[in-house]
């Protein structure tokens, strides 16, 4: 490969050349697919291509290549048919004689949403992957399959832990994402009470810690029951009543097909991905014995933290939601997509044991809205605090001030590290 490398550098030199010898006319720009991670997969590349469509993106003949192997064939090959892509050995050696000359930045393609939807464009946009006729007929082949009729609900349990990273790239220590992971057993009330109310469960992932421990004829461990496809993966996320578990690459496909999310665990705060209709709850950061409010977490400089060490450096312990936590934000969402309530008109009062919509106003109004990378990390915000986790941070709402007062329109006094942790990576 060195040799080969050697032998086209030539041909490299000579497509710079052409690229910057047309560029009054027409700008020619490269850029890297992060196929690796099913979040970046899926959230850049559908950003770009929405940006494209809403003609954020400036016009231009863009030219990809893939920087690693792709996490998920199936959905990469569709996406592929919207992109202009080149083999990573020459791309990779064009966009690297192209950093040696002035102006090279002209010629990366920028993206200002990464893989978040700041401008709120997957809303408007239908999304730029789906299934053919016969891609339908598997689909339904697949749930007969899995003994789930025709016109049953189903909800995808998706639960993060460490092993599918230190299954799939064991040379690298990923303990400092250690503060995101979560135990499935926490999640049995909820998977319970979903069949109750008449939801199928499928536990989705493709190498997990351990097994749900639910026998029950309505829930599948699909991840630990060696039917698992990437073509599943794709069907049964795009078709959910709703998404329930943590923020990690697998809600990237349900949040695409504008399917509802319930986020548990969330971490850290500030990444919430408050640009899709749905819930959230967050890990309970506890130091000292005493369980922090939000704006404790602001000001101990975590909310936005993406390496476990921080928080220990910072004296600070993080703390899974409770089983109950799990339970309640499940059965809300459940009200939710049934229509017994909407978050944005029908709200309860917080006088009464429940909350109104100007509660979750006032909690969003004062959420930091940082610049991270040079990227805003939120646009509209659309997703909802669990109405039973808002209650316990509720009090502490008034000494939070608004963001201009946080100063959260800046990153000083907290650096972000990196883009990899940025949204629902994997």
């Amino acid at each position: 490969m060195k040799f080969l490398r050697l032998l086209t550098l030539p041909f490299a030199f000579a497509v710079v050349g052409f690229v910057r010898l047309i560029a009054p006319w027409k700008r020619v720009r490269f850029g890297e697919v992060w196929g690796s991670r099913l979040g970046h997969l899926i959230g850049n590349v559908e950003c770009y291509l929405c940006e494209c469509d809403a003609m954020v993106q400036p016009e231009a003949y863009d030219i990809w290549f893939l920087n690693s192997q792709p996490c998920n064939w199936v959905i990469w090959r569709k996406y592929a048919k919207h992109l202009h892509v080149w083999p990573k050995w020459f791309a990779l050696q064009v966009v690297n004689v192209n950093s040696l000359f002035a102006g090279w930045g002209k010629h990366i393609i920028q993206s200002a949403q990464v893989d978040r939807d700041i401008f709120g464009l997957w809303a408007l946009h239908a999304p730029h992957i789906g299934f053919t006729a016969s891609e339908e007929r598997r689909g339904e082949r697949l749930l007969a399959k899995l003994g789930i009729p025709d016109d049953a609900k189903w909800v995808c349990l998706i639960v993060r832990d460490a092993a599918y990273l230190k299954r799939t790239q064991p040379a690298i220590d990923w303990s400092y994402h250690d503060y995101r992971d979560s135990n499935i057993d926490d999640y049995v009330p909820a998977v319970v009470e979903l069949t109750r109310r008449g939801y199928y469960v499928i536990r989705m992932g493709e190498i997990v810690a351990k097994p749900l421990l639910v026998k029950h004829s309505m829930v599948i461990d699909l991840a630990a029951s060696g039917q698992r496809s990437e073509f599943a993966d794709l069907y049964l996320g795009a078709k959910c009543a709703f998404c329930l578990g943590a923020s990690t690459g697998f809600t990237a496909i349900p949040e695409i097909f504008k399917r509802p999310v319930a986020f548990v665990n969330s971490a850290p705060i500030e990444y919430i991905s408050t640009w899709i209709e749905g819930l959230v709850i967050w890990k309970h950061h506890v130091k000292d014995g005493k369980r922090l409010s939000v704006p404790e977490i602001v000001e101990a400089f975590v909310s936005a933290s993406t390496f476990g060490p921080d928080f220990e450096r910072a004296g600070i312990k993080i703390e899974d939601n409770s089983p109950q936590e799990i339970l309640d934000l499940a059965m809300e969402m459940c009200d939710f997509v049934e229509g017994k309530f909407y978050h944005k008109e029908v709200g309860f009062n917080s006088n009464d044991g429940f909350y109104t919509k100007d509660d979750q106003k006032d909690f969003w109004d004062a959420f930091p809205r940082r610049i991270a990378n040079f990227n805003p990390l939120h646009g509209e915000i659309k997703i909802r605090v669990g109405r039973e986790f808002l209650k316990d941070y509720h009090a502490s709402l008034p000494s939070f001030g608004s963001p201009r007062h946080q100063g959260a329109e800046s990153d000083q006094g907290n650096p972000v590290r990196g883009l990899e942790s940025a949204g629902q990576t994997g």
